[in-house]
């Protein structure tokens, strides 16, 4: 599931959905199994038959592997039976926190990773010590860094899905046409830059840049920590109350001022297509008029497949430290689960390694003896992403639940002011964003304090 697709502001809305609850019905689910029995409850075949619900935000061709590892597990387990219910687009939250108001949530669900704290905050979801005791589940199967966007308060709630980190794409052919060397692990901001100076280029002589040196994300202000980060900076405080002092550090202004440089000093990335799309609505590097772009994994395939790209991928260059950031969709049971044991049993069977055999083909894959096989590391692309788990940092929503209403928007709109307005006094910028952001949160922890 990919994190940026979700934006909502979740304990808010919950808080209202509660008081709501008996207005709602849930829209009736798509499935793979018997519907529920009339007044909504679970069907049952036959007598000690259990029906589970899999919630997930996938769709389409993203639903296969579900459905393969659900048939597994029925076929081990013939004594549960799980319905998937696919919720594709914006609605998925939407559909969840109706459900859990309703106490007719999934028994287990897909969510991503900054949607982690706000639903912990509600109860939502069961603490996972218990459940994975009873089974002798070691966690130690995962790769580094991945229990830590389930975690809240040293409490694990949810088990990796799918996950990806940043990395910088680039096309072989316009580097060899520029005689350029492409870029290699250990690389830094100087490099970066110097190597977009060198393949920004206007090959027809009339004035007008033809191929740009690197595509940026423009506003995306998740991709932003990433460079936040490697400037060896953070956008809030630890405790999770304070982005004065932190939004407006010196290691956020020189980040700040280094992603501007790119576009309006250097001149070596697009302008924005439009700052309402997200990223910036950029095509450059998928039409072969941008020789790099810093981004996750999930247009990979399409890149393979694109006539204007002979693909290489390499990590994030590094700044005052090595960074990157992780990206990330987990699985958790949901705490009205009527089968709770049921429930864990198909949950650890869903995030561990035995299905991460069939997540491999769809993403990466979270556990350790499958991204070490010969099919997933001998692929160099994967190990680049893999890779760079050593270098993850934390992203802001870890250290607040209230990211997404209070600083994401005065983030948004400092980057859209330091992008579009060359003469933006990029630190003066960066200081007003912190104080909206924090003015903003302060309201909503006297709200709640209240």
């Amino acid at each position: 599931m990919k994190h940026n697709t979700f934006r909502l502001l979740l304990v808010m809305s919950l808080t209202l959905l509660v008081a709501l609850s008996a207005c709602y019905a849930p829209a009736a689910p798509a499935t793979t199994a018997p519907e529920p029995a009339a007044g909504g409850e679970p069907a049952v075949e036959e007598a000690g038959t259990v029906i589970l619900r899999a919630g997930t935000g996938d769709s389409g061709e993203g639903l296969n592997p579900h459905q393969s590892i659900i048939a597994d597990f029925e076929d081990q387990n013939p004594g549960i039976l799980v319905q998937l219910e696919a919720i594709a687009g914006r609605d998925y939250y939407t559909r969840i926190l109706t459900q859990i108001a309703a106490k007719r949530a999934p028994d287990v669900m897909n969510i991503g990773d900054d949607a982690v704290p706000s639903f912990v905050s509600t109860g939502a979801f069961l603490p996972l010590d218990e459940c994975l005791a009873s089974l002798d589940f070691d966690t130690s199967v995962y790769l580094p860094g991945l229990l830590d966007p389930g975690t809240v308060d040293g409490q694990l709630y949810f088990l990796p899905k799918d996950y990806s980190t940043l990395a910088v794409y680039y096309n072989k052919a316009i580097f060899d046409a520029a005689g350029v060397a492409y870029p290699e692990d250990g690389w830094t901001w100087d490099d970066l830059l110097a190597t977009a100076q060198a393949l920004t280029q206007d090959t027809d002589g009339d004035g007008q840049t033809d191929v740009y040196g690197i595509q940026l994300p423009a506003n995306w202000t998740t991709g932003f920590e990433y460079w936040v980060a490697a400037a060896g900076g953070s956008l809030i405080s630890e405790d999770g109350t304070s982005y004065v002092g932190y939004m407006d550090s010196p290691e956020a202004i020189r980040a700040a001022q280094f992603y501007a440089d790119l576009y309006n000093e250097y001149a070596v990335a697009p302008p924005p297509a439009d700052l309402s799309a997200f990223g910036g609505g950029n095509s450059d590097f998928d039409t072969g008029k941008a020789a790099m772009r810093i981004f996750g994994r999930w247009p990979q395939a399409g890149m393979l497949n694109n006539p204007n790209i002979d693909l290489g991928v390499v990590g994030t260059p590094s700044d005052a430290v090595e960074a990157n950031i992780l990206f990330w969709g987990g699985f958790g049971i949901a705490s009205t689960s009527e089968h709770p044991a049921e429930a864990c049993k198909f949950f650890s069977y869903y995030a561990g390694p035995e299905a991460a055999k069939t997540w491999k083909d769809w993403a990466l894959p979270a556990a350790i003896e499958v991204a070490e096989s010969p099919e997933v590391a001998g692929d160099p692309f994967n190990a680049v992403w893999i890779d760079e788990l050593d270098k993850l940092q934390p992203r802001a929503y870890t250290f607040t639940p209230f990211w997404n209403e209070t600083a994401d928007p005065a983030l948004r709109k400092a980057l859209e002011t330091i992008l579009i307005d060359p003469q933006a006094d990029v630190a003066a910028v960066m200081q007003q964003a912190a104080q909206e952001a924090q003015s903003a949160l302060d309201e909503l922890l006297a709200e709640q304090g209240g």
